[in-house]
Order: structure tokens, then C-alpha cells, then sequence
């Protein structure tokens, strides 16, 4: 990745008991450790730490779609492969403060520099409908490595 933060700054990242830890931090503590394919997972997180400033919440995920009742197609990957310490996701996606912080995390987030295909989603409704809220004005970028 170009413009990725070095080893130091990577290490210099913030540490703390699982007991005192966010749900947010833990899943930034996933993505850092998690590495495959063109991911990486601490360049990953060091760049999210250096640009707190434009999201409000990031997650790794695998979807999966399921109809109401039955299990989630392909969407127990995860689940299968705890067992084997793997974190089985592909994308990372992040929550925007506005359209205008989702543009910007796309540009640093390019696939140029991060190897994973960068999706905007900003419509309203589509972002209302993904969060079960309604007139949003936050947007939503998807980060998927292969």
C-alpha cells in the first residue's frame, strides 16, 4: 500500500485490556491482526487511526443472504472457521460522518493503495434501509479484498 504508516506507527497503535475495550476496539483489534490476499490488517488499522476524523464505526464482514427462517447461505463461514483461529471475512466497511468523509476514505482507500475494490454508498436510502434507520445523512464505504 503506498502512503502506509510504518512499522513504528503501526506498533504505536493503542492497547488495552480486553475487559476496558469497545466493541469498536475489538473489531479494530481484529482488523489489525487479520492479514490474506492483498489485506493488511495493520496497515489497515493504523491508516483507519490516522483518519479517525472520518468514520464513525468500521467493521470486517462477510455477507451472506438468507430467507427468513433458514440459515444464511455461505454465511456461517465465520462460524466454521473459529475452530482453526481463522477470522474468515472480506470486507471492511466503514461508516461515514457524511458523503463528503465517504469520498475522501474512498480516495485513501483506493485500490491502488489498498488492494481491495472500494464501494461509495451515499444514497439515503440505501444507507437508511442498511442500518434500519431513517434520513440519514452519514454514507457508507465497503473495502472487499479477494
Amino acid at each position: 500500500m503506498s502512503g502506509e504508516m510504518n512499522a513504528k506507527s503501526v506498533a504505536d497503535l493503542p492497547l488495552m485490556p480486553l475487559g476496558e475495550a469497545t466493541a469498536q476496539d475489538i473489531q479494530l483489534e481484529i482488523i489489525r491482526r487479520w492479514r490474506f490476499n492483498d489485506f493488511d490488517g495493520p496497515t489497515v488499522a493504523a491508516i483507519l487511526f490516522e483518519h479517525r476524523d472520518l468514520w464513525e464505526a468500521a467493521m470486517m464482514d462477510r455477507l451472506a443472504l438468507s430467507g427468513w427462517g433458514n440459515l444464511p447461505a455461505m454465511g456461517l463461514i465465520k462460524l466454521r472457521d473459529l475452530p482453526y483461529n481463522l477470522w474468515n471475512v472480506d470486507t471492511l466497511y466503514l461508516l461515514a460522518t457524511n458523503k463528503e468523509a465517504a469520498q475522501k476514505l474512498a480516495e485513501i482507500f483506493n485500490v491502488e493503495t489498498s488492494g481491495g475494490m472500494v464501494s461509495v454508498y451515499d444514497d439515503p436510502k440505501d444507507v437508511d434501509h442498511a442500518l434500519g434507520s431513517g434520513r440519514e445523512t452519514r454514507a457508507v464505504v465497503a473495502i472487499w479484498w479477494d
